[in-house]
């Protein structure tokens, strides 16, 4: 299903995920450079909330990361990094991450 996503849904689906009474002291910046879509994201860690959107701007970022689309879903899938450029520190990705819940497979989404 995640193929079929777009980037800002992908991004939404991260985000949703954070707990944000643990995150709520940390801060972070990513900027995301899509080499194949030739799109810039820009997401942003802070008083426990994740967003995220589109800019034109290359502000400074804790990270840097460049890559393509089938990179991003091969990241948030678990298949590793391989050919994706990190410029900066390469810590925040993982800050973000510890941040995350995991989602409940069991969770009813539609209860009678």
């Amino acid at each position: 299903m995640a193929a079929v996503l777009t980037i800002t849904q992908l991004f939404d689906s991260v985000a949703i995920r954070i707990d944000g009474k643990r995150a709520w002291d940390t801060a972070a910046s990513i900027r995301w450079h899509f080499t194949d879509t030739d799109e810039i994201y820009r997401m942003e860690l802070s008083n426990g909330a994740l967003i995220h959107y589109p800019t034109t701007r290359t502000d400074p970022a804790d990270l840097v990361i460049t890559l393509t689309r089938p990179q991003l879903l091969a990241m948030l899938g678990g298949a590793g990094t391989d050919g994706v450029q990190f410029d900066g520190d390469p810590k925040t990705v993982t800050t973000i991450a510890a941040l995350t819940d995991q989602p409940d497979p069991a969770f009813a989404i539609v209860t009678p």
